[in-house]
């Protein structure tokens, strides 16, 4: 028997109902305990959905703090992009990119993206781990920045966006494991302004280069 569309409609909208509200109760519980340490009984209470439900939705708690990870990247690219676009047009050269580029990095509070990272990425006993797979997250950030950049920046040479972009944003991924190596990742003024400083080095070093003084 083939079901009526709305029938059909109201199930799909129920089941993207219930896929976010795992996940922002995911989030939630993440955020309260500063470590993804649920179960799935205490997710399923959190979200108001049956056991099973989540099941339905999800293969594993790993593949739901997986997802709530990506979830929390996108809001990072998406914040990086609008204020990409606040930013008046440079004069079409790599330099004018990456001041865009450099104002906009400057204007994100990336310190509480990478504590929650961080939070939910680090174990007992493999911080080695722990540092590889947030490597692994900017650099998959990077990568969608840096082909968004040069579909935008059609006066200059993809290869020069790309090695622009992968250059500052790997170097924000440097800066951010000397950031929670100095501040435990802590969030208050003083780790605050000890990554403001490490962004300026990162800024300043990518802007001069290494070459010797004129």
């Amino acid at each position: 028997m083939t079901l009526p569309a709305s029938t059909l409609d109201r199930r799909s909208a129920l089941k993207a109902r219930h896929r976010l509200a795992i996940l922002d109760a995911a989030d939630s519980l993440i955020r309260e305990r500063g470590k993804p340490h649920f179960s799935v009984d205490e997710l399923a209470q959190r979200a108001d959905v049956a056991r099973r439900t989540v099941f339905n939705h999800f293969a594993s708690l790993d593949e739901i703090v997986s997802i709530t990870c990506t979830r929390v990247l996108t809001g990072a690219v998406d914040e990086f992009r609008a204020a990409t676009e606040r930013t008046p047009d440079g004069d079409g050269t790599a330099f004018s990119l990456f001041s865009e580029i450099a104002l906009a990095v400057r204007g994100m509070d990336l310190p509480t993206v990478i504590a929650y990272l961080w939070g939910v990425l680090a174990e007992e006993g493999e911080d080695g781990r722990s540092q590889s797979a947030m490597q692994d997250v900017f650099a998959r950030t990077t990568e969608q920045l840096a082909l968004e950049l040069a579909d935008r920046s059609v006066d200059i040479d993809r290869f020069e966006v790309e090695i622009l972009v992968s250059t500052l944003m790997n170097g924000v991924a440097v800066a951010a494991r000397h950031w929670i190596t100095t501040t435990g990742a802590s969030l208050d003024p003083e780790s605050r302004a000890v990554w403001d400083r490490l962004l300026d080095r990162l800024i300043d070093a990518v802007r001069t280069g290494y070459a010797p003084p004129a």
